[in-house]
């Protein structure tokens, strides 16, 4: 690989030439794609086709079979270094149904190595302001609405102030009015330098938010979108 590449590699989100099969079923099949700060990346496709899996590999929640995955030039194996700057969105709510959404988010806060109490509190109040959930701190996750949950739900993904933003759904069967706020909070996040991949079922909304949007199908991306030098 020459200068030029790897300086351009430092800065983004690299995924080249990735395999991935459980037991024999082949999921994904070299899929390659790039992501830079202030750029937000929609995935869209069929269910079943492998686009939680790609999320998975990218988060390091899983190995993929083959290929690259590198973020600002860490490579996916550094599993501290490199998932230390990534904030991940699953599509089911990652809260405790029975805490306040405050204690929730402390408990997130605490995870993402805000040590003391004015640490915590303060990253919390960062990520309120940003998901706009003030009016449901104190209510327990399971008396929030479906929107307010998955308000919540981002909020806990942001809380440790990421560099790469992962969505899983994050819009999936809410109010209109919830719906335009994570949007909102997801424009304001690319205005600040971060990356975002996001999958989402409603082609509406990644033409309103995403700067390009790739589709996975039989295990590939249809357009790859990553130099092969």
């Amino acid at each position: 690989m020459n200068k030029r590449v790897t300086a351009q590699a430092d800065d983004r989100l690299v995924v080249r030439d990735v395999w991935k099969a459980y037991r024999r079923e082949q999921v994904l099949r070299g899929v390659s794609l790039q992501l830079r700060p202030g750029e937000i990346l929609g995935l869209c496709g069929a269910n079943g086709v492998g686009k939680t899996t790609l999320l998975n590999l990218i988060a390091s929640i899983m190995p993929a079979d083959r290929g690259e995955i590198s973020l600002f030039g860490v490579p996916v194996s550094q599993h501290r270094p490199y998932r230390s700057v990534i904030g991940y969105v699953p599509q089911n709510i990652a809260l405790s149904p029975r805490l306040s959404v405050r204690r929730n988010l402390l408990f997130w806060a605490a995870l993402a190595g805000n040590r003391t109490r004015v640490q915590r509190r303060q990253a919390v109040q960062r990520v309120v302001e940003l998901a706009r959930i003030h009016d449901v701190l104190d209510k327990p996750v399971s008396r929030c609405s479906g929107g307010m949950a998955r308000r919540a739900n981002l909020a806990a993904g942001l809380v440790g102030q990421p560099r790469l933003i992962l969505l899983d759904e994050p819009t999936a069967g809410i109010d209109s009015e919830s719906r335009d706020a994570i949007l909102d909070s997801l424009a304001r996040l690319r205005e600040q330098g971060c990356m975002i991949l996001m999958i989402n079922h409603y082609e509406h909304e990644l033409e309103r938010i995403c700067d390009r949007i790739v589709t996975l199908s039989d295990g590939r991306i249809l357009e790859a979108d990553l130099d092969a030098d």
